[in-house]
């Protein structure tokens, strides 16, 4: 709205420099002259272009962030370089790999962390669209059934961690001694 109104004004005090107005202005107010009107024209010019720009910077601003919010989560080539180094030297455990059903953005990111485990010749279950009940919340979450303190599920956490993925590891003592759950939940 601030954009029309500036436009808007702009363009009042374009018509008042072109002359439009001039004559009408002067017969009216006859203090005012040429060089008043040339002044107070300019002036409500800028006025209302700063009005504009300064409207036209913040919805410029708005439409960026919604851009980045619909494009989700994405690993940047340095995080992928950095997780493909870190990974390689973890030991290798089967991967089942889940998103949350219905979440397009969820299933997306998940597909992108299976590409970098495929490339180590990890092997990954998935990506599943899972119903996991009470939700998984934001971020990653990685289950496994060891609650040894350099397990692999830890390792991998801390090597998402790491490289700036909100990660959370989960101990589920039902699940196989060679499985990880990685879980891929919501945007944080």
């Amino acid at each position: 709205m601030r954009f029309w109104l500036g436009l808007i004004l702009s363009l009042f005090g374009g018509l008042v420099g072109i002359g439009l107005f001039r004559e009408w202005t002067i017969s009216k107010y006859a203090p005012l002259d040429d060089t008043i009107l040339d002044i107070a024209s300019l002036i409500i010019l800028l006025f209302g272009l700063i009005i504009s720009a300064f409207d036209h910077f913040k919805q410029s601003k708005d439409f960026e962030k919604l851009h980045n919010e619909q494009k989700g989560r994405v690993l940047e080539p340095i995080q992928r370089k950095n997780l493909l180094k870190s990974l390689k030297n973890t030991s290798k455990i089967r991967i089942e790999l889940m998103s949350i059903q219905g979440d397009r953005e969820s299933f997306r990111f998940a597909n992108t962390i299976k590409d970098v485990l495929t490339e180590l010749n990890w092997e990954v279950d998935g990506v599943w669209e899972e119903i996991i009940i009470g939700g998984v919340g934001p971020g990653i979450a990685v289950r496994e059934s060891s609650t040894e303190s350099n397990s692999i599920g830890k390792t991998i956490t801390q090597i998402f961690k790491d490289n700036n993925i909100d990660t959370r590891i989960i101990t589920k003592s039902d699940l196989k001694p060679n499985l990880i759950q990685v879980i891929v939940g919501s945007r944080p």
